[in-house]
């Protein structure tokens, strides 16, 4: 381990520059002292399997999942038991398991058939072998129904669409009407389902499936019915073409509205080339409105929108559409009834700078975030006048991630900067934006705490006055070609790390210690860290608005390294929300483990893991947040291809030891 000390040789007091230097040479005395002599870190439990492990997995809901040459099992986390067994699973690919999204699920992709199993009991609510179902195109899982919907192909190649109860595994309808592809399943109030297909819309009882009524969802489709036998073969072949296309259809019902719209995006190649010579392809966002009671359209035709589908907001006087359509980009407010144009000449709408990827309601207005080919912007609209109030967009340097409203002003963080827009003026409020990124920001005691990378040092931010000031004079510098990665503000001082690289800060802004751990140079090692802590991040973020822009950078870059764990990360919070939401009893129990993993994040961990080599053989190790030295590890030896999992919410080590043995460290 290398401790690195920075003072400010320009500061002349004397005592202040002895003071810091006294504390960090007892630090680095300290440490080295300790370095050689730190504990193994405690086995919490070990278990002998009696088949080679080929793989294991943590869920995102904390359940340890183990594939064997002989069997697929669930191990209870605190005594390393097997607490369910799938022995018709032997030998799974880790490619054949997937954990399902916003759910307490898990998919196994078997050679003729396809699997969905309760993570916690090992019950399977759906095999696509025992439902009749040869092929599956899509399927739903509806938890205030107890029911998964699954659509596809008989063995005959026929349509078919199954109800499965979830609690008990058995089917509780079938229905062989030619649905053609399902965009959408949403639940509704009294019982009832209302199914979204590529041509028609459909409301069903949900215990039954008796179609309470069917209705083409766009002009275009009803021209089509009237073509008799050749509109069907046209339908056909295009449910053929878009088979594996994937379709951005978006379902919105305001709260306590009998009317549901779909928002679609249509291409069309124009006649006009880019400069690369390339066809240009024009987009456009394309709403209906529908009766919740009988699927009639509520517009005699459909509203059309310039640009790809972008943000819709339902406000009392009407539809806000904000679509994306670069330089193009105008924006308007739609009537209910009518979807006619309100705003702008009559009524074509608001030119704004860029296409818009986010906005924030405020109290007088709302924040539009947009961006072009090569800059991001921000603008403020006026919704009772239908009126830009800036003279000219902001410019800011990224992609907005984070918005947070202050007393007289809103603090952005973009994937490159963060600053303070006066919404008043439309000017930022400070000279020169903090060079920063989400994850290197942090809200603690009325403050904001960021790492400015141009500067290498760090800044404070008041957000009652909303000024920002230099808190450390002290560059930081990490070892290892690394840089800072991560910013966590304790009750004792400012945490900053990377994979290899650990410092903090007093809140005077002086560095109180710096430490390096060597990373080895193997391939396999840093996903399941990575991933884990984004995990426990995401806990964080599902109850703390400020984070929700860290996580959205952290799923970025564990989607670098694993796009499915990227995915799952992505979805937590909002499987948070929804889970907490349903009344079945498969939701209610995954919310429950949620709930208990948030709560265990909501205290600040003392210490963080690494992955370094030391002395030739790799080791986890336990580094304190409070002073960076070693105070546990767990050795690896000189695993090539380490078959491990990390728990960074409940401080869980799950490491194959031999083919067989699988043992749990308790890092606390």
């Amino acid at each position: 381990m290398k401790v690195k000390l920075f003072y400010d040789q320009n500061n002349r007091n004397t005592n202040i520059v002895t003071s810091r230097l006294h504390n960090l040479l007892l630090v680095i005395l300290i440490t080295v002292s300790t370095f050689s002599g730190f504990a193994q870190i405690e086995v919490k439990w070990m278990k002998e399997l009696p088949a080679d492990i080929l793989w294991q997995e943590v869920t995102t809901l904390g359940n340890l999942i183990v594939s064997s040459d002989n069997q697929l099992v669930g191990i209870d986390t605190e005594t390393g038991e097997i607490r369910w067994s799938k022995p018709e699973h032997a030998g799974l690919d880790r490619e054949a398991f997937n954990e399902l999204p916003n759910s307490p699920f898990f998919k196994v992709d078997a050679s003729n058939s396809i699997h969905l199993i309760d993570q916690l009991s090992g019950d399977e609510v759906f095999n696509s072998y025992q439902a009749g179902i040869n092929t599956i195109e899509d399927y739903f899982l509806l938890y205030n129904s107890d029911a998964i919907l699954v659509a596809g192909e008989d063995i005959g190649g026929d349509p078919l669409m199954v109800s499965v109860k979830m609690s008990e595994g058995s089917v509780s309808w079938t229905m062989k009407e030619k649905f053609g592809r399902i965009i959408a399943a949403n639940e509704l109030d009294n019982n009832e389902l209302l199914i979204i297909t590529l041509f028609n819309n459909y409301k069903l009882n949900a215990s039954t499936g008796k179609v309470i009524w069917k209705e083409v969802n766009s002009a275009e489709s009803a021209q089509t019915d009237k073509l008799g036998e050749f509109g069907a073969l046209l339908k056909s072949a295009a449910e053929t073409l878009t088979k594996d296309m994937e379709i951005d259809l978006r379902f919105y019902r305001p709260a306590g509205s009998d009317i549901f719209y779909l928002g679609s995006l249509q291409e069309s190649q124009s006649s006009m080339t880019s400069s690369g010579g390339e066809p240009v392809v024009n987009y456009t966002n394309v709403y209906n409105a529908f009766s919740i009671h009988d699927g009639s359209m509520v517009w005699n035709e459909a509203l059309e929108v310039q640009g790809q589908l972008g943000q819709v907001a339902f406000l009392d006087n009407g539809i806000l559409v904000l679509p994306n359509d670069g330089n193009r980009t105008k924006i308007n407010l739609y009537d209910y009834k009518t979807h006619a144009g309100i705003w702008g000449k009559k009524g074509r709408g608001i030119a704004i700078k860029g296409g818009i990827y986010d906005y924030l309601e405020a109290e007088d207005g709302i924040l539009l975030v947009s961006q072009t080919a090569n800059n991001n912007y921000l603008n403020y609209l006026d919704p009772s006048s239908g009126t830009i109030t800036f003279e000219k967009p902001v410019k800011v340097e990224g992609k907005v991630i984070g918005i947070v409203p202050l007393s007289s002003g809103i603090l952005y963080v973009t994937t490159e900067s963060m600053n303070i827009l006066d919404q008043a003026s439309g000017t930022l409020k400070w000279s020169k934006s903090i060079t920063t990124t989400p994850q290197l920001t942090a809200e603690y005691d009325g403050k904001i705490y960021a790492f400015d990378s141009k500067s290498s040092t760090l800044k404070v931010v008041d957000m009652i006055s909303e000024t920002v000031d230099e808190l450390s004079t002290t560059e930081l510098r990490f070892e290892g070609r690394e840089v800072p990665r991560k910013l966590e503000v304790m009750d004792d001082g400012i945490f900053i790390h990377s994979d290899q690289n650990v410092a903090k800060f007093n809140f005077d802004g002086s560095l109180l210690f710096q430490a390096y751990y060597p990373a080895p140079r193997e391939p396999g090692w840093k996903r399941a860290l990575l991933y884990a802590e984004a995990v426990r991040g995401a806990y964080i973020g599902a109850s703390s608005y400020y984070m929700s822009g860290a996580m959205a950078a952290v799923e970025d870059e564990v989607r670098q390294e694993d796009a499915i764990a990227g995915e799952m990360v992505r979805q937590i919070g909002d499987a948070y929300g929804e889970l907490g939401a349903q009344a079945s009893h498969y939701a209610s129990s995954a919310f429950k483990q949620a709930n208990a993993r948030l709560k265990a994040t909501s205290s600040t961990r003392e210490f963080m893991l690494i992955m370094s080599k030391q002395d030739k053989d790799i080791q986890l190790l336990k580094v304190s947040k409070s002073n960076g030295q070693v105070e546990g590890k767990i050795d690896l030896g000189k695993d090539r291809e380490p078959i491990y999992a990390v728990d960074d919410v409940t401080g869980q080590v799950y490491y194959c030891t031999g083919n067989r043995a699988l043992t749990s460290y308790m890092v606390k």
